[in-house]
């Protein structure tokens, strides 16, 4: 348990934003989970990450450290993970299941759905 504890003090940097497969294509959004000495090193390592994994362009939109794990996955494997040095990228695609089991259409009312409920312990770097 002193190990998680530890692990926990330092926090998981996570950075949410979009990558496109081929340029002027469809995008993806992403939540990348890594852990990193500063913000820079941060995004540094995780443009290297999507590079090796062959995405054309890449916008990252925020960045923030999570200090505990999330209890809903893909966040839980993703955070841990991270603690274990990998960068772990997780990827929404278009029709995203929701917990209803009623797939996401954009033509929905997007006031009812929130992409990031599974965040509640994100907390930005201030």
């Amino acid at each position: 348990m002193e190990d998680s504890e530890s692990d926990a003090g330092t926090g998981v940097f996570i950075i949410i934003g979009r990558v496109w497969p081929v340029k002027d294509g469809p995008e993806i959004a992403i939540h990348i989970l890594l852990l990193a000495p500063d913000d820079d090193s941060a995004i540094r390592t995780a443009l290297n990450a999507l590079a090796e994994r062959g995405y054309e362009e890449a916008e990252l939109d925020q960045i923030g450290t999570m200090v505990e794990a999330p209890d809903e996955e893909p966040h839980a494997s993703a955070y841990q993970g991270a603690l274990e040095g990998e960068v772990a990228i997780v990827t929404f695609a278009e029709g995203l299941e929701e917990e209803s089991g009623r797939g996401f259409d954009p033509g929905d009312d997007e006031d009812d759905y929130d992409p990031f409920a599974v965040l509640k312990d994100w907390k930005p770097d201030q």
